[in-house]
């Protein structure tokens, strides 16, 4: 059977399929423009708006790409499919 790690590898099937990425993608976009909305409509400075805009982006995004990954490796090693 192998290892732990190997077991959890995505499959090539799952990595020549790019949909569950670009979701990640504009969730993470929409998620940045509604706080941008927010302190835009609240009067917060746009240097200071910008960075939060941006901050949402990277934590949304590196949030729903992590449960994207560990989908993908727990269907992989579901139907042993991992490479």
């Amino acid at each position: 059977m192998g290892s732990p790690h190997e077991r959890m590898k995505i499959c090539r099937e799952c990595k020549k399929r790019p949909w569950a990425f670009l979701i990640v993608i504009f969730v993470a976009t929409v998620a940045s423009f509604v706080t941008w909305l927010a302190l835009a409509s609240a009067g917060i400075s746009p240097q200071i708006n910008r960075w939060w805009s941006a901050g949402a982006f990277v934590g949304v995004f590196l949030i729903l790409l992590t449960y994207v990954i560990s989908c993908m490796r727990r269907h992989c090693s579901d139907f042993g499919m991992s490479e």
